[in-house]
C-alpha cells in the first residue's frame, strides 16, 4: 500500500476539480466534500491513513479553527500586516471581505500561508487527541484556493512518512 493509498483529500465548496489536479495519483474514492471535517480526522485516525489533505477556500478553514471572530485579526497582526490594517479585518462583515482587505495590502501570501499553517495545526491536534498520543499520526496538508476554487493562495503542512 502507497502513501497515496492512506491519503484522505477533502475538498471544499467548488474544490473537487482543483484538488483532483494537485493529487492525480490519489485514488478517486479518497476525494470526499469537507463536510464535517472534524468527523472524517477521527475516521482517518481510526482507519490508520498517513496524511489528510485540505483543500478548501477561507470559510471552511474558518470553520476548522473555531469560527473567523478574531482569528483573521490575529492573523493579521502575527504576518506584521499593521494595526491598522488588523482593525480593519476586525471589522470585516465576512470572511471574503477581509480576504479582499489582505490582497488589497499586498498580504494575501503571507497570511493565506498562515491561515493553512493554523488550520493544518489543528488537523493534527485532532489526530492527536484522538489517538490519545503526544503527536498526530497523521500528516496534515492545508492548500487555499481562491473563491472560483481555481486558484492556490497559500498551502502548508508536511508529508506523511
Amino acid at each position: 500500500m502507497t502513501a497515496m493509498d492512506r491519503t484522505l483529500v477533502l475538498y471544499g465548496e467548488g474544490a473537487r476539480e482543483a484538488a483532483r489536479r494537485m493529487l492525480p495519483k490519489v485514488p478517486d474514492a479518497s476525494f470526499v466534500p469537507a463536510g464535517t471535517v472534524r468527523e472524517a480526522v477521527v475516521k482517518a485516525v481510526k482507519d490508520g491513513l498517513a496524511q489528510i489533505v485540505l483543500v478548501a477556500g477561507m470559510e471552511e478553514q474558518t470553520v476548522v479553527l473555531g469560527g473567523a471572530a478574531g482569528l483573521l485579526e490575529s492573523i493579521t497582526l502575527d504576518m506584521d500586516c499593521g494595526v491598522g490594517l488588523a482593525g480593519e479585518v476586525s471589522r470585516a462583515a465576512t470572511v471574503q471581505d477581509a480576504r479582499a482587505l489582505w490582497e488589497a495590502a499586498g498580504k494575501l501570501g503571507p497570511c493565506g500561508r498562515e491561515l493553512c499553517r493554523r488550520t493544518a495545526g489543528e488537523l493534527e491536534r485532532l489526530a492527536a487527541e484522538t489517538a490519545g498520543a503526544p503527536q498526530s499520526p497523521i500528516a496534515a496538508q492545508v492548500v487555499l484556493l481562491d473563491t472560483p476554487g481555481d486558484r492556490m493562495i497559500g498551502m502548508y503542512g508536511r508529508m506523511s512518512r
